[in-house]
């Protein structure tokens, strides 16, 4: 495993903060989560395509946060407050349950370096290997984050691909790299 960007061990809460804890949202938590998920597509420069516009609206949510086999979604909490999501979902079709993605991470920037995104990460990962038909877990993530990126590779992410131009935003262009981590190993072909 590489490094942390910091000194600290992965995981490890710095001196003097409550420690954070990672659960799985629910319906309860749909307010919390859209405020978390409308700030993180207001920032600048954008980390994601959507738009705040384009968001479900709260009873829309409240329906995406309830869990099942094909989706959930993960919080890090410090003394209650939300300060961190991240998607966990499996691809639809039949023939493409093999695989899963990790989509829409995002912390608070108070909270950042704090090992709230690894400890997210690693809760959707855990679930991950414990569905045995996941063989593997695929992300995007904007060319210019590159703490996410070193982030994810310290997870053994692999970049395989760059989209270019995947969205636009004040009229500038982002390119997005494709990286994908193998959970279980592969059958033959």
């Amino acid at each position: 495993m590489i490094a942390p960007p910091d000194d600290r061990q992965p995981g490890e809460t710095p001196p003097g903060l409550a420690p954070v804890s990672v659960r799985l949202l629910t319906p309860a938590d749909a307010d919390a989560y859209l405020q978390v998920r409308l700030q993180a597509l207001q920032e600048r420069p954008p980390a994601f395509g959507a738009l705040p516009e384009e968001e479900p609206s709260l009873a829309e949510l409240t329906l995406q946060l309830a869990a099942n086999d094909d989706r959930c979604f993960f919080g890090a909490f410090q003394d209650g407050q939300l300060l961190g999501i991240l998607r966990f979902s499996r691809y639809s079709a039949a023939n493409e349950k093999h695989r899963a993605y990790l989509a829409g991470l995002y912390v608070l920037p108070p909270f950042r370096r704090h090992g709230c995104g690894r400890a997210l990460i690693r809760e959707a990962l855990h679930r991950a290997a414990q569905a045995a038909a996941i063989r593997r877990v695929n992300l995007t993530v904007v060319t210019q984050q590159e703490a996410a990126i070193r982030l994810y590779q310290s997870f053994g992410f692999r970049i395989y691909g760059t989209e270019e131009e995947t969205f636009s935003s004040a009229g500038k262009f982002y390119d997005e790299h494709l990286m994908t981590l193998e959970i279980h190993s592969k059958a033959p072909r």
